[in-house]
């Protein structure tokens, strides 16, 4: 089972061919926190650009300079090791005890900011992460430009394929544990299962363009408003609800699998099953293990889409909301090579 070869282009197989990550600052990544820091309080925030580091070997080396557990430095999320990245970590401190943060070596990182809080940073507490990317030696510099205006109405929003490690490990390690085997070390069994929720997301979405419904309301389809987490659950599909949808005001979602009733119904849920009922071993895992069911949105909205060409050079500037992937936007845009990946491991 291989993790993201086969799925499905929203706008078929891009012609445009380029290199991505060459170095480091080909990929550039800055988070934008969804809320403003308080300045007082009793945790830090530091704001740290990092340079070919992943963001748990960070909090590792913050974790051993202020003397506390690893499990005690907090992050909105993880951000890629081949890229400049900006973005914030997060501890309890001592509103009168001193920390020389200054005189601080941390490896390939600077620390831009600190600042105070009343309360710690959580998973997800971002407003959307911005990217600049450099993609070199395009091929058909004209295409890529009349792709991007497509792409401005949506991509698929496929789990990238750094949710399943290299060749697909993480998902093979959740077919083993559920199989039976044992994986003791609590984050990699997180990984493990976080890859098969995120396998069988991405079947759905990838099977909903095969039918020719991406872009349609069906009845009994779960929308989620844009911008927002709230879904609601639509009986039967119509005009109103379809010109919602062309506008980006609603998206479709599919199941992120686990315990809990099916939101879905009628046709949404005829396709849905279909596709859970080629997975039953995964989606049984995931139920197994009590993770709770969830929705997530199908259509990506990339904000601020822009692209400025430097002779055989694109940069190309967008944001999306948390938990969504640079690599699914640029996949729809050209066909890259990822040089990041060439002998090495990532994140």
């Amino acid at each position: 089972m291989s993790s993201n070869a086969g799925l499905n282009y929203l706008y078929g197989p891009p012609a445009c061919q380029a290199k991505l990550r060459s170095q480091a600052e080909d990929f550039i990544v800055d988070e934008q926190l969804n809320f403003i820091p308080s300045g007082s309080g009793e945790h830090l925030l530091l704001h740290i650009e990092k340079r070919g580091q992943n963001t748990q070997f960070v909090a590792k080396q913050l974790a051993t300079l202020t003397g506390l557990r690893v499990r005690d430095i907090s992050y909105a999320g993880l951000k890629d090791r081949h890229a400049v990245t900006r973005q914030w970590f997060c501890f309890k401190w001592p509103i009168k005890q001193e920390l020389a943060w200054q005189d601080w070596q941390l490896e390939g990182c600077t620390i831009l900011n600190v600042q105070r809080h009343y309360r710690k940073l959580r998973l997800g507490a971002l407003k959307a992460n911005q990217f600049q990317i450099r993609l070199r030696d395009l091929t058909d510099s004209a295409g890529l430009l009349q792709r991007a205006e497509q792409v401005k109405a949506g991509v698929p929003n496929y789990y990238g394929e750094q949710r399943f490690g290299i060749g697909g490990g993480n998902l093979q390690l959740a077919q083993q544990l559920f199989a039976g085997s044992s994986i003791t070390d609590r984050k990699l069994r997180g990984l493990a299962l976080s890859a098969a929720r995120s396998y069988v997301f991405n079947q759905q979405v990838t099977a909903r363009i095969a039918n020719g419904q991406f872009s349609t309301v069906l009845d009994g389809d779960v929308l989620q408003l844009d911008g927002s987490g709230s879904v609601f659950r639509v009986a039967a599909a119509d005009a109103a609800l379809q010109q919602r949808l062309d506008a980006a005001d609603v998206h479709p979602t599919a199941v992120l699998p686990g315990i809990g009733e099916p939101m879905v119904s009628g046709a949404a849920a005829g396709l849905e099953q279909q596709v859970l009922a080629g997975h039953a071993q995964l989606v049984q895992g995931l139920i197994d293990y009590r993770l709770r069911s969830e929705r997530r949105a199908i259509r990506l909205m990339p904000q601020h889409l822009s692209i400025q060409l430097q002779q055989q050079d694109a940069i190309i500037s967008f944001a999306l909301p948390a938990g969504c992937f640079a690599t699914s936007v640029l996949r729809e845009l050209v066909q890259y090579h990822d040089a990041s990946r060439d002998g090495t491991v990532l994140e």
